[in-house]
């Protein structure tokens, strides 16, 4: 879902008495999304007020009212099919795009506007037939001129809100997508606590590598999975990692596992590799689905200047997992692993 526009119908208009101008009664208000997935039309259709074609839904009254139509839908689904219900995520997806809307917050996958419908008197006439749009007026999410990263970024909003139905504890943050490739160290997401400022309220990041849309839909929600991890220790007060981020330890493994992950030991990054659960997949099957469809686009990684090629002899520092902290000259290091007799861990370079 792309645009959220809210759009004034005029009224009939009624003729008083000894008066040869007719009145207009004030515009009563309707809210129209576009660009909507099938699984959003096929969520509203039934909910009274809307009215609902293959990718536009129509509802006859402001964001505010509309919001409350699809959040009592919702509560009837929660209380007798459940959270996990087909179309509940769909149902969280608009819940969300119409609230930002109510509340007049702005988000980069939504343009509300509001207008106002033009007083015209009775003895003007209007040309038959539908009404000649802009080029601008015709445009939607899924009718660009030209490519729109909206729809991606909806969808993985989407998915995190899906997370977010079946863990509770996990926080509201701002999804943005950028390069994985910028620093030495390659990445496909990160979690990042209070970068953002909404009102009082701090809310976190997560970033989602542009490089890293290139692989299959279940491997990127592997990582919107493996931040929302870091995302639940840092609403809990865990410290799930050390060496400034990049050694995971059980701790996450097990918040990872909660989440529907398996995870596997790696003697350079810790317990941070994941893969998805089959049953996992299962329950956000339809969530899948829609990040799929979004996933029509990915990043070059950053040309990175290479690194000096002069001979440097100065010793490196090293930390394992107690951490022990050591100094080994390059060359050393490159002839092999060197592992701590006490955590039986590997010295791993500092950054």
């Amino acid at each position: 879902m792309h645009t959220a526009t809210t759009t004034p119908t005029t009224a009939p208009a009624t003729a008083t008495a000894g008066s040869a101008v007719a009145h207009r009664e004030r515009p009563a208000t309707t809210t129209k999304l576009t660009g909507l997935t099938g699984h959003n039309t096929t969520a509203l259709t039934g909910i009274d007020g809307w009215t609902v074609t293959k990718t536009t839904a129509t509802y006859a009254g402001s964001p505010t009212a509309a919001l409350n139509a699809v959040q009592k839908r919702m509560d009837h689904v929660r209380a007798t099919e459940g959270g996990r219900a087909t179309g509940y995520a769909s149902l969280i997806a608009v819940r969300n795009k119409l609230r930002e809307c109510s509340t007049g917050a702005s988000h980069p996958a939504v343009t509300v506007t509001v207008k106002r419908a033009k007083k015209t008197t009775a003895s003007k006439t209007t040309r038959t037939g539908s009404t000649a749009l802009s080029p601008k007026a015709r445009l939607t999410r899924k009718r660009q001129g030209e490519h729109t990263t909206a729809e991606l970024v909806s969808a993985l909003e989407a998915a995190w809100s899906a997370i977010r139905t079946n863990h509770t504890e996990v926080p509201s943050v701002v999804i943005i997508v950028g390069s994985g490739t910028a620093t030495k160290q390659a990445k496909y997401g990160h979690f990042a606590p209070t970068r953002w400022q909404l009102g009082e309220q701090a809310l976190a990041e997560v970033l989602i590598s542009g490089e890293g849309l290139k692989r299959p839909v279940e491997e990127v929600f592997t990582t919107l999975l493996h931040e929302a991890a870091h995302a639940l220790a840092d609403v809990r007060g865990i410290k799930d990692t050390s060496r400034q981020g990049r050694w995971h330890n059980q701790k996450f493994a097990a918040l990872a596992s909660e989440l529907g992950l398996d995870t596997t030991k790696d003697p350079r990054i810790g317990w941070s590799p994941c893969t998805l659960r089959q049953e996992t997949a299962a329950t956000y099957k339809s969530v899948l689905a829609d990040l799929k469809a979004a996933l029509i686009a990915y990043r070059h990684p950053e040309m990175v200047a290479g690194t000096s090629t002069k001979n440097n002899n100065n010793a490196i520092a090293c930390a394992c997992q107690c951490p022990r902290r050591i100094r080994v000259a390059k060359q050393v290091l490159e002839e092999g692993d060197i592992t701590c007799g006490v955590c039986e861990a590997t010295f791993v370079p500092d950054e």
